[in-house]
C-alpha cells in the first residue's frame, strides 16, 4: 500500500464513531464509541486481535471479534502489541509477548484480547505502550509496569525483564495522574503538576541533562516551579503542556521533531510553543519522530491557567453527558471547551453517578449515559468502592457537584468501611426511581459481572481489595428480588461461602457501623426474600442445602454475628419462616446429627447448623423429634431385653406417687438415669383414670409448685423481680436439685409447659453460656444499680464508697464473710482494680455462692436433655421453651380451633363462647386455659400453634362444660342464651380441680 504525506479519510470506519486510536509500528487500533475495537496494519504478532490462526496483513479495518461485549475505552499500540482498557478499568493485551509486554507471566504471544489478570480489580483509568514494554494507572494514583526493562524504562531499580505488572515503588507515595511511554523511557506527572521519568536517556529523553539510563522514577528538576497538565512522549522525544499553556520539549532532534534546535540531541527542556496569537495550546502529541500541538482560538479576555488533570468524579454538564461514553474525561481547565479533543491523552474520570441520575429524571436524553455509567462503575471492584467513598458537596440551588477531597474515605481507619452510605442509597433509589426496565437490567447486568469476576479471581488477590463491594451489593434494593436482582443475589451470596475467616471478623465489624434501618431493613430482610423464593429448594432438602441456599445462609450469619455484638435488629428477626415452616426438620436433623460431633472440619449439610433462622416452633418440633427418637429407642432396649433376659422391663417412666408426698416419692422413683428417656406416665394412688397427658400435666404443676415453695427451703424469691433463685444456704441434699433439673428436663422431654420463674441467668447457664453483670439486674437489681455506679464513678473510688474485697451476708441470723480474694478485708476497691471487683462479686453471687446447687440441678437436667437439638436454642428460647408465652392472643386461638360433632365457627353457641371469652379478665382467660390445656400459659409460638377442639356435648343443660386436658378438647352443651352460657363456663373454669376428666 502507498505512504500517504497527506491526511485521507478511512472510509471503512465511516459508520462507526471513533473515541479513540492508537498506532503502532505497522498497525492501528480504534476504539468506536460501542466500545468494539477496529484494527488493521500487520498482524505478525498477533498484535490486531483477529485469532485468524494466519499472519494477515489487514488493508481494511476490522472490528474484533468479541469486543463490543467488553466495552472498551482506551487503547494504546506498542512495538508489535496492543493494550486495551475497558470501561470498568480492566485491560487487556494481545500481540508480541517475547519481552513480557503482555503482562500474562509468559512470554508468549496472544492473538486475541486476553485479561491482564494481574491488574483485574485494581481499576485502571490510563494505559500506555513503549516499543517492548507497557504501563498502567489505577483510579488510586499507582502506577504498574511490565515487559523490557533493558534500559530500566519499567522502574523499579534494575534492567530485567518482567512478564508481570508490578506497582513501582518509587511512585507509591506519590499521587500520580497521568502516564506515557516513549521507545525506551517512562514518565508520570503527579498531581501537584511535577514531571517524573525513567528509561532510556542516551537521546536525553528522559530530561535530566544526562545521556545515563535512568533505572527509577527521578523529578525532572529543569521544570521544578512549573505545574504539568500533559505529557505525550515518542520514540526517543518528550513533551510537555503546562497549566500556562506552554508547550516544552527534549530528546532526539535528529528530525526536527523539537523544531529548530542547536545540536539533535536536546538534554534540557525547551520551550517548543506559547500561548501566543489568539492561540492556545488543548494537547501536545509526540509521535514516533514528529510532534503535533493542537490548539484552540481564544479571546484575549479568556487567558488563563489550564486546569490540571486530576482523577476525580466527572461532573460535566448533561450537555456533555450524552455524548460518548460514561467514563469520558474532560478537558483540563475549560468548562466550554469540547471534552472530546484529547481525552485519549489523559486518564478516564469516573462519572458522578447521581448527577447522571438527577439529569435522566429531568431530561430522557440522558439515558444512554446512565446506562454506560452503571454499566462501568458497577462492573468494576475499585471504580465502585471509589465512587462511593468520594466526599461530595450538593449545592442546594442544584449546581454541579463540588469536589472537596480526591479520595473520601470516612471511617476507614475506625470501625467503619468508609463507604458513603447515603450516596449509596441515594444512587440505587434514584435508578430504581426512574422506572426503567432497560436501565435495571443494564444495572443488574453489570453487577452480575462485577460478582462473577470476583468469584473468579477472589483466590488470587487480596480480599481487602474486593471487600467493601459486598456491602454496596447487600444495599442494593434488588437483593431477594426476582429478575435481575435474582442473579445479582445468587452470585453475591457464593462469595459471602468462600470468603475467610479474617474477612468475616472485618466484616462484622465494618457491619456494626451500619445504621438499622439499612441493616435491617436491607441486609437482612433482602436475604430473607431471596430464601423465600426458593421454597422448592427448601422443600426438596431431603439432600442436603441447595448452593444458592447456603450461601445466603452464610451470608446472614454474618450479619447475625454482627449483631449479636452490636444488636442493631432484634434476633427474631433473623428467623426465616420459609425454611422453618417449608424445610424437612427430620431429614434435617438426622444429618447435623449425623455430622454434629464430626472430628475434622464439619461439612455444612442442614439447616440446623444456622439456628438462628429456625424460628421456636421449629426448633420445638425437632426437640420433639429428638425426644421421641430417644423414647423408641429406649422402647425398643426395653422389648430386647426382656427377649434375652427373665427380667421384666416396663417400656414406660410410670411415676406412682402420692399427692401428699409427692416430692419424696417422685425423687425416689427417678433413681434410674435410664428410665428417664422412656415415655412417661402418671398414677396418682387412689385415683382413676389414665394417663393421656392430662394427668402428667398436673403433675409437673404440683410438682414444681412444692419444689418451689418458699418454705420448702429450696429457693428464695424476691418479691421486687418475682424470680426465684437457689438458696445458698439450703439445707436440702443434691438429690433434690437434681430432681428439680429432671423435672425441667421431662417437662422438654414431653412437651409440658411449667409455671417458674427463673431469672434469665439460669437459662443461659443451662445453656453454659457465661453470665454477666447485666444478668445480675433480673435477679438483684439494687446490687445490680450499686456496681455499675461504682464501675463508671468519675470520682476517686476508695474513699467514696469505702469498700474492700469482701461480701458480708446473712446465714440464719449470724453475719458471714466471704472474701472474694485471698485476704480481701485489707485489700481496697480502687480506681484501678474496681472492674476485677464488679467481675468477682457477680461471678460470686451467680457462680460461686450456689456452685453446689446449681450443678446437681444442671446434672438432673442434662440427665434427660443430653441430644444435640438442645443447643439450637439461645437462652431467651429455652426460656419459651419451658415456660411458654405468659400473654395471650385469643383471636389466633379462635382462628385455628377446630369443631366437632355439629358444631361449626357460625354456630350460635360458637359465637356466644368466644365474645364471652374475649370479655374476660386476665386471670379468666388464664383459668380458661388451666381447665382446657393443663397449662395456664400459651406454648412456643404462641395461641396460634395450640391444637384446641370444642365439640357438642349434647343438647342446653345445667351441666357445666368439661375437658379433656390430654388432647386440648373442651365439651360445650348447646346451652340456650350467652348468659347461661358464660355462667356455667366461669363456674367450671374457677372451680375446676383434677383433671378435668369427664
Amino acid at each position: 500500500m502507498e505512504e500517504q504525506v497527506v491526511p485521507i479519510r478511512v472510509a471503512a470506519l465511516d459508520t462507526h464513531m471513533v473515541t479513540h486510536i492508537a498506532c503502532g509500528f505497522k498497525h492501528t487500533v480504534a476504539v468506536t464509541e460501542t466500545g468494539a475495537l477496529a484494527s488493521w496494519g500487520g498482524d505478525e504478532y498477533g498484535q490486531l486481535g483477529f485469532d485468524s490462526g494466519n499472519i494477515v496483513d489487514g488493508v481494511q479495518p476490522r472490528i474484533v471479534k468479541g469486543s463490543r461485549d467488553l466495552h472498551f475505552s482506551r487503547v494504546a499500540a506498542g512495538g508489535y502489541h496492543t493494550l486495551a482498557l475497558t470501561g470498568s478499568g480492566d485491560v487487556y493485551s494481545f500481540g508480541d509477548g517475547s519481552s513480557g509486554a503482555l503482562g500474562h507471566g509468559n512470554l508468549d504471544g496472544c492473538s486475541t484480547p486476553s485479561l491482564v489478570k494481574s491488574l483485574w480489580g485494581l481499576g485502571v483509568t490510563q494505559i500506555a505502550c513503549g516499543e517492548n514494554h507497557s504501563a498502567a494507572l489505577t483510579v488510586d494514583g499507582k502506577v504498574f509496569t511490565w515487559g523490557r526493562g533493558k534500559y530500566g524504562q519499567l522502574g523499579h531499580g534494575s534492567t530485567q525483564n518482567i512478564k508481570l505488572p508490578v506497582a513501582v515503588k518509587a511512585l507509591v507515595d506519590h499521587d500520580v495522574i497521568q502516564i506515557a511511554c516513549g521507545g525506551d523511557h517512562t514518565l508520570a506527572i503527579t498531581s501537584d503538576g511535577r514531571l517524573f521519568s525513567w528509561g532510556h536517556g542516551l537521546w536525553g529523553q528522559t530530561g535530566h541533562g544526562t545521556k545515563e539510563d535512568v533505572l527509577s522514577p527521578k523529578q525532572v528538576h529543569q521544570l521544578e516551579g512549573r505545574v504539568l497538565v500533559q505529557v505525550s512522549a515518542g520514540a526517543r522525544h518528550t513533551v510537555v503542556l503546562l497549566d500556562r499553556g506552554e508547550v516544552y520539549g527534549w530528546g532526539d532532534c535528529e528530525q526536527r521533531q523539537l523544531g529548530t534546535c542547536d545540536s539533535e540531541i536536546q538534554f534540557s527542556p525547551k520551550l517548543l510553543f506559547s500561548v501566543e496569537d489568539g492561540k492556545r495550546p488543548l494537547f501536545a502529541v509526540a509521535g514516533g519522530e514528529h510532534t503535533m500541538v493542537v490548539c484552540e482560538h481564544i479571546m484575549e479576555h479568556q487567558q488563563g491557567h489550564l486546569g490540571i488533570e486530576r482523577q476525580l468524579l466527572d461532573t460535566s454538564s448533561e450537555s456533555s453527558l450524552v455524548e460518548g461514553s460514561a467514563t469520558k474525561p474532560c478537558l483540563p481547565g475549560g468548562k466550554d471547551v469540547d471534552n472530546r479533543h484529547g481525552s485519549g491523552l489523559r486518564p478516564m474520570k469516573l462519572p458522578s453517578l447521581l448527577q447522571i441520575v438527577q439529569n435522566v429524571a429531568a431530561s430522557s436524553r440522558a439515558i444512554p449515559v446512565l446506562a454506560h455509567a452503571l454499566e462501568d462503575i458497577f462492573s468494576s471492584v475499585r471504580f465502585l468502592i471509589v465512587v462511593f467513598t468520594q466526599k461530595i458537596s450538593r449545592n442546594i440551588n442544584g449546581d454541579e457537584n463540588q469536589i472537596i477531597d480526591r479520595v473520601h474515605s470516612r471511617g476507614e481507619d475506625s470501625e467503619g468501611p468508609g463507604l458513603d452510605l447515603e450516596l449509596v442509597q441515594a444512587i440505587y433509589h434514584g435508578v430504581l426511581q426512574l422506572l426503567n426496565p432497560e436501565i435495571v437490567r443494564k444495572l443488574g447486568e453489570a453487577m452480575v459481572r462485577l460478582f462473577q469476576g470476583i468469584e473468579k479471581y477472589m483466590d488470587e488477590v487480596p480480599e481487602s481489595l474486593w471487600e467493601k463491594v459486598l456491602l454496596i451489593g447487600l444495599q442494593c434494593p434488588l437483593i431477594g428480588e426476582n429478575g435481575p436482582g435474582d442473579m445479582i443475589s445468587v452470585h453475591l451470596f457464593s462469595i459471602f461461602h468462600r470468603i475467610s475467616a479474617s474477612a468475616k471478623r472485618k466484616m462484622c465489624k465494618w457491619l456494626r457501623t451500619y445504621p438499622k434501618d439499612i441493616f435491617g431493613g436491607r441486609f437482612v430482610r433482602g436475604i430473607h426474600r431471596f430464601i423465600s423464593n426458593r421454597e422448592t429448594q427448601l422443600s426438596s432438602s431431603r439432600e442436603g442445602i441447595h448452593s444458592d441456599v447456603l450461601g445466603s445462609l452464610k451470608a446472614l450469619s454474618i450479619l447475625y454475628e454482627a449483631d449479636s455484638k452490636e444488636v442493631l435488629v432484634p434476633y427474631s428477626d433473623f428467623y426465616n419462616t420459609s425454611i422453618s415452616n417449608h424445610a424437612s426438620l427430620e431429614d434435617d436433623y438426622y444429618r447435623w446429627s449425623n455430622v454434629k460431633f464430626a472430628n475434622n472440619d464439619v461439612p455444612i449439610v442442614a439447616f440446623c447448623q444456622f439456628p438462628f433462622i429456625l424460628t421456636p416452633v421449629a426448633k420445638s418440633k425437632i426437640l420433639q423429634l429428638e425426644a421421641n427418637i430417644q423414647k423408641t429407642n429406649q422402647l425398643r432396649l426395653s422389648v430386647m431385653t426382656q427377649l434375652f433376659s427373665a427380667e421384666l422391663q416396663n417400656p414406660f417412666l410410670i411415676l406412682t406417687v402420692r399427692r401428699s408426698s409427692l416430692v419424696a416419692d417422685t425423687l425416689r422413683q427417678l433413681e434410674y438415669e435410664d428410665d428417664l428417656k422412656k415415655p412417661l406416665k402418671v398414677i396418682f394412688e387412689g385415683e382413676a383414670g389414665v394417663d393421656e397427658g392430662g394427668v402428667t400435666k398436673e403433675f409437673f404443676q404440683l410438682l414444681i409448685r412444692e419444689l418451689f415453695n418458699v418454705g420448702y427451703g429450696m429457693f428464695t424469691y424476691n418479691e421486687d423481680t418475682r424470680h426465684f433463685w437457689f438458696n445458698r444456704d439450703s439445707m436440702e441434699t443434691k438429690h433434690e436439685f437434681r430432681l428439680v433439673g429432671n423435672i425441667l428436663g421431662l417437662a422438654i422431654y414431653n412437651g409440658v409447659i411449667l409455671d417458674i420463674h427463673f431469672p434469665k441467668a439460669v437459662y443461659k447457664k443451662l445453656l453454659r453460656e457465661s453470665v454477666s453483670l447485666k444478668d445480675l439486674r433480673d435477679l438483684e437489681p439494687q446490687i445490680a444499680k450499686g456496681l455499675e455506679e461504682l464501675f463508671v464513678y468519675q470520682g476517686d473510688v476508695e474513699s467514696t464508697f469505702c469498700q474492700n474485697f469482701q461480701i458480708t451476708y446473712e446465714y440464719f441470723g449470724e453475719m458471714k464473710i466471704y472474701d472474694l480474694v485471698e485476704d480481701g478485708g485489707n485489700i481496697t476497691v480502687t480506681n484501678d482494680n474496681r472492674e476485677r471487683y464488679v467481675s468477682l462479686y457477680v461471678k460470686y453471687l451467680l457462680e460461686d455462692s450456689i456452685r453446689e446447687q446449681f450443678d446437681a440441678f444442671l446434672e438432673g437436667f442434662y440427665q434427660v436433655c443430653i441430644g444435640p437439638a438442645l443447643s439450637l436454642f439461645r437462652h431467651e428460647e429455652l426460656e419459651l421453651l419451658i415456660c411458654g408465652l405468659p400473654h395471650f392472643d385469643f383471636d389466633a386461638l379462635e382462628r385455628v380451633t377446630k369443631y366437632e360433632n355439629g358444631y361449626t365457627k357460625d354456630s350460635q353457641v360458637i359465637k356466644w363462647f368466644w365474645e364471652v371469652v374475649k370479655s374476660m379478665s386476665l386471670d379468666e382467660k388464664k383459668q380458661l386455659l388451666f381447665f382446657t390445656t393443663g397449662n395456664d400459659r400459651a406454648p412456643v409460638g404462641g395461641l396460634a400453634t395450640l391444637k384446641f377442639i370444642i365439640t357438642r356435648n349434647g343438647d342446653d343443660t345445667d351441666r357445666l362444660p368439661t375437658a379433656h386436658t390430654c388432647f386440648n378438647v373442651l365439651m360445650v352443651p348447646n346451652y340456650s342464651s350467652k348468659s347461661k352460657l358464660e355462667n356455667r363456663l366461669k363456674l367450671a373454669i374457677a372451680n375446676s380441680t383434677g383433671f378435668g376428666l369427664q
